[in-house]
Parts: structure tokens; C-alpha cells; sequence
């Protein structure tokens, strides 16, 4: 069937109305999606400086907290050196009778514990029981004054404060104190007191 020159001019205009819509829809469609990348992007500008704001905060957190731990292992580590290897009971017997004598008091009893194992936190430690009296040291008047009694209890706790606080005993922790203090005008027993002293040994992993 041949055309005629009108029907071609309706069929022309036809395809090109169909080409011209097809290629309004695909650039509405494009221009939609640009659209949305646009916004998407200005999204992620305004988001890009509180990210690097919250990576500078947390890499900063970061370094605090890993000299923290530096701080901290070196602490440790210092904790660890201040423990003796082992503890020879005869030097601190000997160091005791020495303090006491200081202190203007005499050794009573001293026994010392089996070494045992101690778990502190994730530590193990060895440890070793050390129960020592001390009492007032040379004879007692006939009746014991108020004054004898309170030098000997200040004597006393000058015994109990120096290993507390003494660098000999550092690796060491006072368990129990038990001072007797006779009655004044009595001819009761000297002034005494039992400690029990724990000593802490390390010896490493």
C-alpha cells in the first residue's frame, strides 16, 4: 500500500513526538536522579567536617588512653620490682630484734608462716606470715606507773608506725594488732602488743 505524502508527513510527526517523549521521560528521569545526587552530596559536605571532627576527637582518645596504659604498665611494673625474689625469714628477724631495740622494747615470741601463694587481682604472690610480740623492754618498777605505761605504748606504736611506713618492710602489710596495756598502781605484766605482719614476695612470670 503506497502512502501518500500527508499520511508519511502524520507518520513522521508521530515518530517524533514518540522519540521526543521517550526522551523528555529518560531526562525528567535523569534530572530527578541528579537531583536526589545533588542533595546527597550536599548531605555528605555538611557531614564531612563532623566526621573528621570526630576522628581527631577519638584518635585523640586513642592517644590518651595509650599513654594511659603506658603509664600504667610501667607502674605495674615498678609495683612488681619492689617485691623481693623471696623472703628470708632470718633478715627479717633480724631486722625486728633491731627495731625493737630502737624502739626500747624486746622481742617476746617471733615465728614466721610456710611461704603460700597469694592471687591478688590476676597476680600471684608468695607470702609469709610473720607474728611477733614485743613488750616493754628491761625490768618493770615494783608497781607500774601511768607514765611507764604510756612511754611503753608510745614506744610501742612507734614500733607498729616504722614498719608501716618503713622501706625495709615496703613489700609488707600489717594483718592484726593486739596491744595489752596492764592497769596503773598493779604489778600486772609489762605493756605488750602482737603483730601480725604479712610479707609479699614476687617472682615474675
Amino acid at each position: 500500500m503506497k502512502l501518500s505524502r500527508t499520511a508519511w508527513l502524520i507518520l513522521g510527526i508521530g515518530i517524533f513526538v514518540l522519540a521526543f517523549g521517550s526522551l523528555f521521560v529518560g531526562y525528567s528521569r535523569l534530572s530527578g536522579e541528579q537531583g536526589e545526587v545533588e542533595d546527597e552530596l550536599s548531605s555528605a559536605q555538611e557531614l564531612l567536617p563532623q566526621l573528621v571532627s570526630q576522628k581527631e576527637y577519638w584518635a585523640s582518645q586513642l592517644s590518651q588512653l595509650e599513654s594511659q596504659l603506658t603509664q600504667a604498665t610501667s607502674a605495674l611494673n615498678e609495683s612488681k620490682a619492689r617485691f623481693p625474689k623471696e623472703v628470708e625469714s632470718i633478715e627479717y628477724d633480724e631486722e625486728l630484734v633491731l627495731l625493737a631495740h630502737d624502739c626500747d622494747l624486746e622481742i617476746a615470741s617471733l615465728t614466721a608462716s610456710e611461704p603460700r601463694d597469694k592471687e591478688v587481682g590476676e597476680i600471684t604472690y608468695t607470702v609469709t606470715l610473720f607474728e611477733v610480740e614485743v613488750r616493754a623492754a628491761g625490768s618493770p618498777p615494783d608497781l607500774l606507773t601511768k607514765s611507764y605505761i604510756d612511754n611503753a605504748i608510745a614506744n610501742i606504736l612507734v614500733f607498729i608506725n616504722t614498719i608501716a611506713t618503713g622501706e625495709y618492710f615496703n613489700a609488707a602489710n600489717i594483718e592484726l594488732v593486739n596491744i595489752e596495756a596492764p592497769e596503773a598502781d598493779t604489778e600486772g605484766e609489762k605493756p605488750s602488743a602482737i603483730i601480725t605482719l604479712m610479707v609479699y614476695s614476687y617472682q615474675g612470670e
